[in-house]
């Protein structure tokens, strides 16, 4: 491996590092507690799930985004929710990576609107197995809160400094 290649890997290394952790602490501390469910909470952890998939992009930014969220999930105690977190997260970055990787322009709007799909979907489906249907339920108003607010707020982050890192 030449000097080149192993300082790009050190720098993803480290730039993943710091972004998980970026990812985990949003996820932990900007967040709202949503009453009488098993720990769900409505948090901007996912604008910046979209920011590593934008910036970081490829497995690097899934990691970042999967890793992070997880972390959360059970350093707040919720780590029921982790492996469900792991994969729906990473899902989230990684269908948004390739949809801004593919398209001809920058469209991180459709893209992390069409990648926070995964969201709701999947918890609903991880609580229809741990709950059942009907409790499963009961959640999915939240969750769809919280995807409306993840693609707003990803989109308000992601955008301005789409155009200053251009320059």
């Amino acid at each position: 491996m030449n000097r080149r290649a192993f300082d790009n890997k050190l720098h993803m290394l480290a730039l993943s590092g710091v972004m998980s952790a970026l990812i985990m602490v949003v996820t932990m501390y900007v967040s709202i507690p949503i009453p009488n469910t098993n720990g769900a909470y409505i948090n901007a952890g996912d604008a910046l799930v979209y920011t590593a998939s934008a910036f970081v992009g490829g497995w690097w930014g899934v990691a970042c985004a999967a890793l992070g969220s997880a972390l959360a999930d059970i350093l707040i105690g919720s780590a029921i929710y982790a492996p469900a977190t792991l994969v729906i997260k990473g899902a989230m970055a990684l269908i948004a990576t390739c949809i801004m990787k593919r398209s001809g322009k920058f469209t991180p709007v459709l893209a992390i609107a069409v990648g926070g799909a995964v969201m709701p979907v999947g918890y609903f489906l991880y609580e229809t197995v741990l709950y059942g249907a009907q409790t499963a339920l009961v959640s999915v108003p939240m969750n769809l809160i919280q995807y409306v607010g993840g693609v707003v707020i990803g989109a308000l982050i992601i955008m301005p400094l789409k155009r200053v890192i251009k320059k």
